[in-house]
């Protein structure tokens, strides 16, 4: 057959001969599949893909970016070239007006408490009824949860919110207390779901194992699972701080009578009227609303190692 090739006589004390045998009956080099037409595209579809990303990111950053530089404008500037991304001036009397007019101490206060509450109270219930959730202890718990999901679809968020006030109020809680609450109300749902997924994919062996030592239901939770929910927990603390303090309609709701009950994004809004003036103080109300970004973006950059993986974890695990 003309696939037979004859091997060449080697002298066995000639250490090139061998070689030179087995460069011979090795088989022909050939390119790989794909060769650079397939690096192209791979090259071609990364470079796409970063150029989207870098137009969706200037798209979001750039109102932002504006609002930060239009911060440190007067107003008079503002109105008459307010189109120009730089000040002409840098000028801080926003920042101090905003400050001293808006009563800042006091609502930033009250936004402290608020958003304290919020996220503790939310990560003790949410990761308490996530983990009964995911663990079915309770009989019937499929149907709950199904009536729970129900409850994420139905936009009752605002339609609800008078009657939530007067419920407040007859029970005696129409001050911050009351705030808190309400604003739980509005997002433990959800995060007890996140909570729910997570745990769903943890192993259940060191749990079975503390049970057999002794652990109730609850020192199992305690002990064993919260502290491996941190990665979750951490993704509901900055969604919760994000709902607590940038949220309008319930402080604005249950203090429509308190004014020093108000909150650091109620007082910004008040800042409108604050000018003395025809044209609405937007100087003022940019500074405001710069100084109100400050925490959130700490808090993220903080604990974003511990969101993104968190907030993967429980929306695709389980």
């Amino acid at each position: 057959m003309s696939d037979v090739r004859t091997l060449p006589d080697v002298d066995p004390d000639d250490p090139d001969g061998a070689d030179a045998v087995a460069l011979s009956i090795l088989p022909p080099a050939t390119a790989p599949h794909g060769g650079s037409g397939g690096s192209g595209r791979r090259l071609a579809g990364r470079s796409a893909t970063y150029l989207l990303l870098t137009v969706v990111a200037t798209l979001t950053l750039l109102p932002l970016a504006y609002a930060l530089f239009a911060s440190f404008k007067s107003l008079d500037e503002l109105l008459q070239s307010g189109a120009a991304l730089l000040p002409k001036v840098w000028d801080l009397s926003g920042y101090r007006d905003a400050i001293a007019v808006a009563d800042f101490g006091t609502y930033l206060r009250n936004s402290v408490l608020v958003v304290l509450g919020v996220v503790a109270y939310d990560a003790v219930a949410s990761s308490m009824l996530g983990y009964v959730m995911a663990r079915k202890v309770v009989p019937g718990m499929r149907y709950y949860q199904g009536l729970l999901g129900v409850t994420l679809f139905v936009g009752v968020g605002t339609a609800t919110l008078y009657p939530r006030y007067l419920i407040a109020e007859t029970l005696g809680l129409g001050g911050l207390v009351g705030i808190i609450l309400v604003e739980i109300s509005s997002i433990s749902v959800i995060h007890s779901f996140l909570v729910m997924s997570f745990v769903s994919s943890l192993p259940t062996e060191i749990e079975d194992a503390a049970r057999v030592d002794g652990c109730g239901l609850f020192r199992s939770y305690l002990w064993v699972t919260l502290p491996l929910m941190r990665p979750v927990l951490a993704t509901t603390t900055v969604l919760a701080f994000q709902h607590g303090w940038n949220n309008f309609e319930i402080p604005f709701v249950f203090t429509l009578a308190r004014p020093k009950l108000r909150t650091l994004v109620i007082g910004v809004y008040e800042l409108r009227v604050a000018g003395g003036t025809d044209a609405p103080p937007y100087n003022l109300m940019l500074a405001g609303a710069m100084l109100i970004l400050i925490p959130i973006v700490v808090v993220f950059i903080a604990l974003q190692r511990y969101f993104v993986r968190g907030l993967a974890d429980g929306a695709l695990k389980g």
